[in-house]
């Protein structure tokens, strides 16, 4: 008798482990060939996976990119020092991002401003995150099991020599949060303690609590693939969210830590740390955020993502709407085929919403 009971168990799992599949398999069939246009979104044929979001118009920082490349260093110190002046901290770090990139490929501008002005702060700023990047390209981007003991040893020499110029842009430029965010940057890599990565955290955030990109780079930190764990990083990302005035988007941190989740335990990450309240308050966030923030579009295709694997379809329709045709943003750019990636997600949503658009 037990027996025939444990057979038809067996059996009833089986039929349901057969039937769902099946329909995983019908359902995902169908959302990669549904009709992008009926549900109000851009076609598949023009998905733009160059950028996650519009090209922003930005004629002032172009135009100094340019002419640092002719070795014209004026334009760039004039729009460094204008940050400074109005203390817009998250402008100057984009500004110092920009030309810390440039510097990489080419710093000769770079050399001639720091010998023309040698107790100005800004190149110094400058050239300690240029090094920190070299530094960080010359490991690359795979784990460290993948990585050749080359990359490692030139990592570790780079990594110091970006620290000591951090501090000394920190030492000429003491308002400036720019040299601690580097610093905080390096520190994952140079294996600091949590007490003395919570000494620069506390450094960052008395200068600029709501920092965006160094609660990023924080977050790296206490990862578990780098100094921490699951619980450090999310119990982290909702204290930041929690810091957070609404409509600053900090909150979008915590998408942030689930995508690092999922890049260790799957979709299960999903089913685990994502929250209802967490959700709400990005949400709230999303609508209340200015257009022209630039992690706007990032964080938008991350809540997007979430939304989908939640089950939560009509509301990552309505994101998709807003996202529009930009597709090179996490989590797609981790697919082979990142516009494939983009519109299978698009097409679950517009498929488990209901009708499409009159």
């Amino acid at each position: 008798m037990l027996t025939n009971i444990i057979t038809a168990v067996g059996l009833l799992v089986l039929l349901w482990a057969v039937v769902n599949t099946t329909r995983l398999a019908v359902r995902n069939r169908k959302a990669r060939n549904f009709d992008a246009a009926a549900y109000g979104l851009v076609p598949r044929e023009r998905l733009d996976c160059r950028r996650s979001g519009p090209p922003s118009d930005e004629p002032a920082l172009h135009s100094a990119v340019e002419a640092a490349l002719r070795g014209e260093w004026e334009p760039a110190a004039g729009l460094l020092a204008d940050t400074a002046e109005r203390q817009d901290w998250a402008e100057r770090w984009r500004v110092v991002e920009a030309f810390a990139d440039l510097a990489v490929e080419d710093e000769r501008w770079l050399r001639i401003w720091r010998a023309k002005r040698p107790q100005d702060a800004d190149p110094v700023v400058v050239h300690a995150h240029a090094l920190l990047l070299r530094a960080w390209a010359a490991r690359g981007e795979r784990t460290i099991d993948q990585t050749s003991a080359e990359q490692v040893a030139l990592f570790r020499e780079l990594l110091p020599t970006a620290m000591y110029a951090a501090q000394e842009a920190a030492r000429l430029a003491p308002l400036d949060p720019s040299p601690w965010v580097t610093m905080v940057a390096a520190a994952r890599g140079l294996g600091l303690s949590h007490d003395e990565f919570r000494g620069l955290w506390s450094e960052v955030t008395r200068r600029a609590p709501q920092h965006y990109d160094a609660h990023w780079h924080a977050l790296q930190y206490w990862c578990a693939k780098w100094h921490g764990s699951h619980r450090l990083m999310f119990d982290f990302a909702k204290q930041a969210a929690a810091s957070a005035p609404a409509g600053s988007l900090l909150s979008g941190v915590y998408l942030h830590a689930v995508y690092e989740a999922t890049l260790q335990d799957g979709d299960a990450a999903y089913r685990t740390w994502v929250t209802k309240t967490a959700l709400a308050r990005v949400q709230a966030d999303l609508a209340q955020a200015r257009p022209e923030d630039r992690r706007l579009p990032a964080i938008r295709h991350l809540y997007a993502a979430v939304l989908v694997k939640t089950g939560r379809y009509a509301e990552a329709l309505a994101q998709f709407r807003l996202i529009g045709g930009w597709c090179g943003a996490a989590p797609w750019t981790d697919a082979r085929d990142a516009a494939a990636a983009f519109d299978h997600a698009r097409g679950l949503a517009a498929l488990h919403s209901g009708r499409p658009r009159p």
